[in-house]
């Protein structure tokens, strides 16, 4: 029996024309973007499989075409779909639901000490969890770690962890990858 894998991606932009142009993607048009992202992500994330999206799937927005096509599309999606709502997913909750989205989220903390948000989360905000992994700034560098001083004097950080589509390739990254991003941000300091 196969292992069920968790998987991470954040600032899809579905037939969002102009991010292609803004975050020069590697697209001609939102049809051929469309389509990579899918592709990208189904030959990755099987339909046994959590995927977490962090935001950002769409800028559509509303009416009976935009609802329609976007249940349409995320069925197509493969595994059991997590939304973090971002800036720009501004379907009712239903939509989300019923377009396969089984949990929906403003932020998370799960069992690791991870922060999942669409956007960065503020140092000060931060509190107990070790990490804070996001999209919202697409192609742009990470923010720099929050550094601290433990009880025992020792220098430690809080890594932030961009998962824009534009930094994993279009595709999505499994956990351990993002241990490993957490973890390599965490030796630099």
């Amino acid at each position: 029996m196969r292992h069920v894998h968790r998987w991470f991606s954040s600032d899809h932009h579905l037939s969002h024309g102009n991010i292609i142009k803004y975050q020069n993607r590697p697209f001609k048009n939102i049809y051929e973007m469309d389509e990579a992202l899918l592709t990208y992500h189904n030959e990755l994330v099987k339909p046994e499989d959590h995927w977490s999206c962090l935001g950002d799937v769409t800028l559509r927005r509303g009416g009976r075409i935009d609802t329609e096509w976007f249940i349409t599309m995320m069925k197509k999606y493969n595994g059991h779909k997590r939304l973090y709502l971002g800036n720009h997913d501004h379907f009712p909750i239903q939509v989300y639901l019923n377009a396969g989205f089984e949990k929906v989220y403003g932020t998370w903390r799960d069992e690791s000490g991870i922060l999942f948000s669409h956007i960065p989360v503020h140092p000060n905000s931060l509190g107990s969890a070790n990490a804070n992994v996001h999209g919202h700034i697409h192609g742009n560098p990470d923010y720099p770690p929050h550094q601290y001083t433990d009880t025992e004097g020792h220098t430690r950080c809080k890594p932030y962890v961009n998962i824009s589509v534009e930094v994993t390739e279009y595709r999505p990254i499994s956990f351990d990858e993002l241990e490993a991003r957490i973890q390599k941000v965490k030796e630099k300091v």
